[in-house]
């Protein structure tokens, strides 16, 4: 199957509009000035690339300003645009939608965290924080675009926009979707600003990537979409493609949270994988849009990645950094960059490095000091994120090269199986067939933080940049990673300077999906109480990475050896239920073949009094608690293949937006279930039922789901009451379910989650009965 670019849209500090960021891009203008959003005494760098004159008033309905961002108004802007662009109307037709962020709503509501760490007793819900969840923004594109048939935030810190096209390129290549819009969205705020300059990343004037006198790099923001379409699809309505996406990949350094690897090994592996996905070779390619941040670190990394990658290529082949012209727009960057790329092959020129003048001998490349106008076949174009995401996209000219592998044929869906399951909460570190203590009755937890000693689980040597949310979602992962025997293989896979692991395909290597519903809050609060208080000066460079919403699933990374894709998700109280069905679609599609997937949540009084009650709409709950909750899933023939048995199947999954009213009337039936009656004797016999529904928090969506359905009569489980009334506990449920059917106390599962305006389901059945 080839995939299309049929529409772009981008907002950026040049221009509203793709063909006029483009426009200016190419005359070499530069978007840096200085800093008129906010004003932080003390800090390295006073310029930035901003977005003028924008508010969230211009995208938001009447009287719902307050709880929409900057971020939200670029994001729907760029949306509507690539929408506009390709003539499609998601009203009438299909369309999925992925954003890519790490910032959403932080600008608007920084402030208010710093108020009321002051004063917790004046934390409630207030309608400003409705911005706030990285979730946020893909919600209010559906408002305000949609509507949208599946729908997901995805965040690998400054590669975020690249992983959200190669998910919805991911959906395309297996048959799951039809058309994606698919792209990033980052305002600028308080918190990264002062953040990178506490890591000393700041240039105090225009940036210059790869020149030799290079110091650091300059924040800007903005947002970009790309509407990917199957080729069938778009000539079924006569469209034409601006390009041709062939091939993407990603892949995890396991090196440092916010350090690259100096080689550039992991780069280069990744650009090789993504080349091969395109059935592409060095001598096609003729641009590279960099990463380029100019910071001395990543400069020489990706200079060195380039060569090795390229080899004799690397001095024909052209090397341009957007950068040096809208400054570094964070988890928007990958998309962004991803539409300059394209629309620099449909106009054949090549934009220039904005600020190079004198090239840094360690980043000898065929650097573009001025536009080229040039016929470009193919182009690659590379992102990199915190903690050593590594992501590329590869785009050409519509039809210029043979299709792409498998590309004439039907879509293949490869069996998906979990080998394992770990939860660390209110009833200790537990494993697979631990999961059912959640299931027998018994107290609800106790207030506070759980009881985790971390000494017993991993090296505190090792583990001493891991926050609390790091050290759990490592322990859980490495418990699942254990159980299943590959932990001592990813090890090995992970040693330092191993060759095999620097040519293996990323998508062979174990990886992880791991995120929580709002992020480091309270971290992140005072944070902000220390700059607010005391100026940008008490910025920690310890803390601040630690409050990238991927930081825990990238320190675990680190820490485990995962190389092969890792990122975060954010769904509110359905993130673990959404990491989940996120693995399952990306090892059905072969973008995968081992990752550990679900979420962690801390204790928090902000989300319990704050945003809880006025993102996810609950407003009477239990103890919360805390805790951590993966499933490992790997590829059925993978398995089979390293002589190892799965503890469950899935057979079936769906997600949706919306009441989710008739999404689970397309779910097989229960396995070997009798009339309603049956079941409810059976269940006062206390014997076993062969079937079971399983969810985290018992609320009246969930259930109205259910109604009309073949499990609509099935008995429901609850795990809140045990696990902790967390967002977390569809993970538990899941763990759970997995628990029930390694014991064969149960046949299937219906795990099902939700949270406001969204629902995940997952059908596990025991090994063999699939």
């Amino acid at each position: 199957m080839r995939i299309w670019v049929t529409g772009i849209g981008v907002v950026s500090p040049l221009a509203r509009g793709a063909s006029e960021t483009m426009d200016r891009l190419i005359a070499g203008e530069r978007a840096f000035a200085p800093l008129s959003l906010f004003e932080i005494p003390g800090t390295r760098g006073r310029i930035a690339a901003e977005v003028r004159d924008l508010s969230p008033e211009e995208v938001a309905p009447p009287g719902e300003a307050e709880g929409w961002s900057r971020t939200d108004a670029m994001a729907v802007l760029s949306a509507r645009e690539a929408l506009g662009h390709a003539g499609i109307d998601p009203r009438a037709v299909p369309v999925d939608l992925v954003v890519g962020g790490t910032t959403a709503g932080m600008f608007e509501t920084e402030d208010l965290l710093a108020w009321l760490s002051h004063d917790p007793s004046a934390i409630a819900p207030l309608k400003r924080m409705l911005s706030h969840p990285l979730s946020s923004t893909a919600d209010h594109v559906r408002a305000a675009v949609g509507p949208f048939r599946r729908v997901r935030s995805v965040c690998s810190a400054c590669s975020s926009g690249a992983n959200a096209v190669l998910l919805g390129a991911a959906w395309l290549r297996a048959g799951l979707s039809t058309r994606v819009l698919a792209g990033g969205a980052d305002g600028l705020c308080r918190l990264t600003y002062t953040g990178f300059g506490a890591l000393a990343a700041v240039d105090p004037e225009p940036c210059r990537p790869f020149d030799r006198r290079r110091a650091g790099l300059n924040l800007g923001e903005a947002a970009a979409f790309l509407l990917l379409e199957s080729e069938d699809a778009a000539r079924a309505r006569g469209a034409e493609p601006i390009v041709e996406l062939r091939g993407w990949a990603t892949g995890a350094e396991a090196h440092h949270i916010t350090n690259p690897e100096r080689e550039g090994r992991t780069a280069a592996r990744v650009m090789r994988d993504a080349l091969r996905c395109a059935a592409l070779t060095p001598s096609d390619l003729d641009y590279v849009n960099a990463h380029g941040t100019a910071t001395p670190l990543n400069d020489v990394m990706e200079s060195a990645a380039l060569r090795a990658c390229l080899g004799p290529e690397v001095n024909r082949i052209a090397v341009s950094s957007s950068k040096g012209q809208i400054g570094h727009t964070l988890g928007a960057a990958g998309a962004v960059e991803a539409a300059i790329t394209a629309l620099a092959i449909a106009r054949g020129v090549m934009p220039p490095t904005g600020g190079l003048e004198e090239v840094d001998p360690d980043c000898q490349l065929v650097h573009l000091k001025e536009a080229r106008e040039v016929p470009i076949r193919s182009a690659m174009s590379n992102s990199f994120g915190f903690g050593g995401t590594d992501s590329v996209l590869v785009l050409a000219q519509p039809g210029r090269f043979p299709p792409p592998l498998d590309a004439g044929s039907a879509p293949r869906r490869r069996s998906v199986v979990v080998t394992a399951a770990a939860t660390i909460g209110p009833l200790g570190v537990l494993a697979s067939r631990g999961g059912a203590a959640y299931l027998e009755p018994g107290p609800p937890p106790a207030e506070g933080a759980i009881p985790f000693n971390a000494a017993a689980h991993l090296d505190l040597a090792r583990a001493r940049r891991l926050d609390r949310a790091g050290r759990l979602t490592t322990a859980a992962i490495l418990t699942a990673l254990s159980e299943a025997g590959l932990g001592g293989a990813v090890q090995a896979e992970a040693g330092a300077g191993d060759p095999a692991a620097d040519v293996a395909p990323s998508r062979t290597l174990p990886g992880a999906i791991v995120g929580a519903s709002f992020g480091s809050v309270d971290a992140s609060t005072a944070y902000m109480r220390r700059i607010y208080d005391k100026g940008a000066k008490y910025a920690s460079p310890a803390d601040f990475p630690n409050l990238v919403p991927s930081s825990p699933v990238g320190h675990a990374s680190i820490y485990l050896g995962l190389r092969g894709p890792v990122f975060a998700m954010a769904d509110l109280g359905a993130t673990a239920e959404a990491a989940m069905v996120t693995a399952i679609e990306l090892i059905t599609a072969g973008e995968g073949e081992a990752l550990a997937a679900g979420s962690v949540e801390e204790t928090s009084p902000m989300i319990e009094r704050c945003l809880g009650p006025i993102c996810s709409q609950v407003v009477s709950s239990g103890v919360r608690s805390e805790g951590a909750a993966v499933l490992l899933f790997e590829s059925a023939a993978r398995v089979r293949e390293r002589g190892a048995r799965p503890v469950a199947m899935v057979s079936w999954w769906n997600s949706w937006r919306g009441d989710g009213v008739g999404m689970l009337a397309g779910a097989p039936a229960p396995a070997r279930l009798g009339a309603p009656g049956e079941v409810a004797l059976r269940a006062q016999a206390t014997v076993p039922s062969p079937a079971a529904v399983f969810v985290g928090r018992e609320e009246e969506r969930l259930v109205a789901c259910l109604q009309g359905s073949p499990w609509a009569e099935v008995r429901r489980s609850t795990l809140a009451s045990r696990s902790g009334d967390h967002e977390g506990a569809g993970g538990f449920a899941a763990a759970a379910a997995v628990a029930a059917l390694a014991s064969r106390d149960l046949a299937s599962v219906l795990v099902v989650g939700g949270a406001p305006d969204r629902g995940y389901a997952i059908l596990l059945v025991a090994p063999g009965d699939a």
